[in-house]
């Protein structure tokens, strides 16, 4: 599995186990569809992954320190279109 399929599934399977927004896996499955530049992920696409993996539809609400918001997801998709 390359990174891309890894970073679409890992999206699918957080929407199914821990409620990731549709909207957000939407998005997530379009720009792993699309080529990421460079032969190897980029520190930004590398994040996006750690974010997906760790989201937690209930972080911020009490002691969820190493959790991730949908929020804060959403803002890491902005600065990948927005990185040319």
């Amino acid at each position: 599995m390359d990174f891309q399929d890894k970073l679409a599934e890992t999206a699918r399977r957080q929407h199914e186990e821990a409620n990731l927004p549709e909207w957000l896996v939407e998005e997530i499955v379009a720009l792993s569809a699309s080529p990421v530049p460079g032969p190897a992920p980029t520190d930004l696409y590398r994040l996006l992954l750690q974010q997906v993996e760790d989201f937690d539809s209930y972080a911020g609400a009490g002691c969820f320190g190493d959790s991730v918001t949908a929020a804060t997801i959403a803002a890491t998709l902005d600065r990948l279109r927005n990185r040319d």
